[in-house]
């Protein structure tokens, strides 16, 4: 219980302006990770600073504290222009920079989302119009991120949501997963996914499960990305646990506000932790 206790923490988004409030908190609360997401203005303009980045550092490491940063959500690996692309990857070094001076273990990242255009009464989209063209591109850009993130001493997780499903990134990725390009594993993102894809992400998370460096943890209604605390959606969460048992993730309770993620985290502990043998 001791080794799956260090590895539980929440993500902050809105709840503090402040990341060293942030981790006061999760100290207080008993948290041993905490993941910052850069949704928060402010929390990105408090990390452009040196002396902010080092006194996070200090303070985290003296509170036992496991960090991680959720990079931006907006930019996307399928935008058609290069030029552009190049922004999304700069972006990414600023982010990685970051996360080596606080010491953060894993950045998360989403590959974002292709154009599309009706078309004979449904939507057409460029990656499916240019596959090689994307498949190059993306080959070409997490590998230099991958490369980046081995001098930066930190992972680069790429989370299941978006072109996380397009045919170019499953190719790729599973070229390129190891190392200090891993997965984020979203229990959420998986459970409102029709049946067919459902089976599918199953497959590709199990055979890469070591690889799962970090988890995403909330229920749903099996139909809408509710990001409720466990427990309080409809889904059988056993299964999503049973696997991640089985890998080395942080286990982020990704339920906002902050209360919620307490919430999660004592169903987990009551409810969860006891049926996996691994954990007890």
């Amino acid at each position: 219980m001791t080794e799956v206790n260090s590895r539980l923490g929440l993500q902050i988004l809105f709840d503090f302006s402040d990341i060293v409030d942030a981790i006061i908190f999760a100290q207080r609360q008993r948290f041993k990770a905490l993941e910052l997401n850069l949704g928060n203005i402010r929390f990105g303009n408090q990390l452009r600073k040196t002396t902010e980045r080092k006194k996070i550092r200090k303070l985290a490491q003296k509170a036992g504290i496991r960090l991680a940063i959720h990079a931006l959500e907006g930019p996307s690996f399928f935008i058609p222009s290069e030029r552009v692309r190049r922004c999304v990857v700069a972006e990414l070094k600023d982010v990685l920079n970051w996360a080596s001076a606080i010491g953060a273990e894993n950045v998360i990242v989403h590959l974002g989302f292709d154009m599309h255009y009706g078309m004979g009464g449904t939507n057409r989209f460029t990656h499916e119009e240019f596959p090689e063209y994307f498949t190059s591109g993306l080959f070409e850009m997490l590998s230099e991120l991958k490369g980046y993130a081995q001098k930066s001493d930190t992972r680069l997780c790429v989370e299941n949501v978006g072109g996380f499903r397009f045919k170019p990134s499953i190719k790729v990725l599973n070229r390129l997963l190891g190392g200090n390009l891993g997965l984020c594993f979203d229990m959420g993102h998986i459970a409102i996914l029709p049946e067919e894809q459902k089976r599918a992400e199953w497959v590709f998370f199990r055979r890469h499960r070591n690889r799962i460096y970090h988890a995403h943890l909330h229920d749903n209604n099996g139909v809408k990305d509710q990001h409720q605390p466990l427990g309080e959606g409809g889904n059988d969460l056993l299964p999503y646990f049973k696997l991640l048992a089985q890998t080395p993730a942080l286990l982020v309770f990704e339920t906002r506000p902050k209360e919620a993620a307490i919430r999660s985290r004592d169903y987990f502990l009551r409810s969860i932790l006891p049926k996996i043998k691994k954990w007890v």
